[in-house]
């Protein structure tokens, strides 16, 4: 992600900008570059996609709309977990 702005009176970066672009690109390499030396590669994570659909194949307004009447019922469940009123 780049981190350059325009200028005031151009849509060029200045060349202070690319430089510090520049420097933080190498300096996250080497850091990287570091780590596994240190620890060894990053191993991938082990966690798959456990979620479930809501219908496995939804081909009418009516399917969409149990869909989302499912969403809105996990989301005040949940709401209302993390959020208790103030009123208990």
């Amino acid at each position: 992600m780049s981190r350059i702005l325009p200028t005031k009176f151009s849509y060029r970066p200045s060349i202070q900008s690319l430089k510090e672009e520049y420097a933080r690109r190498i300096a996250f390499q080497f850091m990287k570059k570091r780590r596994e030396e240190k620890y060894g590669p990053r191993v991938p994570s082990k966690i798959t996609d456990n979620s479930q659909p809501w219908l496995e194949n939804p081909n009418s307004v009516a399917d969409f709309w149990y869909i989302s009447e499912q969403i809105r019922k996990s989301t005040e469940k949940w709401q209302t977990h993390f959020n208790p009123s103030s009123d208990s």
